[in-house]
């Protein structure tokens, strides 16, 4: 469903002359079009999406460890060091490994290729909420490429549509409908659409689960799929 008819879906729901439609009140359309965008990256974090999969490079630069993830960064981070997969560690992994020396090393540090170097290539990383700690520090330049889920592009013509508004736009209606009562303090509909939302992620995540398992199936070819001829002629078996 394209935006701008979600937008007067949303507006048809609230049902407030304030409020109008896309087409008659474009200062309640930018609230509503604001509501529509937020429900959009709520469920961008409630499911990974396949299509907000994405892919991001920097570049390292001798000496420094610390690099800022891009600005839609939603999780579930992989990262490549000039195709090289780095290896993640959890916080306390990570201070072991950068604060053991020669003569006191833990079984994490003695990971580390060429033992405790401070200073070479990339080999582990910490993730710390917006930006990444690379270990060994990169001695030189190197290219990171980074794998994650990104939180959807904000709409913003009336013809806007991705997969999440074409085959969960009720998902998006009422979550969008459900910021829109809050904002007015409508009781009442903040109950309605709140439970609708509810309903609408389950079926999301229903169908989502639903079609990850069909794509997962493989079926095998058997000779049944073929004619006998073919058959023969595939496995060269003469008459």
């Amino acid at each position: 469903m394209e935006y701008g008819i979600i937008i007067d879906r949303v507006a048809q729901y609230l049902d407030r002359s304030d409020l109008g439609t896309s087409g008659s009140s474009p200062a309640s359309s930018t609230h509503i079009g604001n509501w529509v965008n937020d429900t959009r990256k709520d469920l961008g974090l409630k499911h990974n999406f396949d299509y907000l999969y994405v892919e991001a490079t920097i570049s390292t630069s001798a000496g420094s460890a610390v690099y800022s993830l891009p600005t839609d960064y939603l999780g579930h981070l992989v990262i490549l060091s000039n195709s090289k997969k780095l290896t993640r560690l959890g916080a306390k992994e990570f201070e072991e490994l950068i604060r053991t020396d020669e003569d006191e090393r833990t079984s994490v540090a003695e990971l580390v290729v060429n033992g405790n170097a401070d200073s070479g290539a990339p080999e582990y990383y910490i993730d710390r909420g917006m930006y990444i700690e690379l270990y060994p520090n990169p001695d030189d330049t190197y290219i990171i490429t980074l794998k994650y889920y990104a939180q959807p592009a904000d709409f913003d013509t009336t013809d806007d549509e991705d997969y999440m508004s074409r085959f969960h736009f009720e998902a998006v209606i009422f979550g969008a409908a459900l910021r829109g009562a809050i904002f007015l303090d409508d009781q009442a509909k903040i109950q309605i659409f709140m439970q609708a939302y509810d309903r609408a992620i389950i079926e999301l995540l229903k169908r989502e689960s639903e079609k990850n398992q069909r794509d997962k199936y493989i079926r095998v070819r058997s000779w049944k799929d073929y004619d006998l001829t073919a058959f023969k002629r595939l496995h060269k078996i003469s008459n």
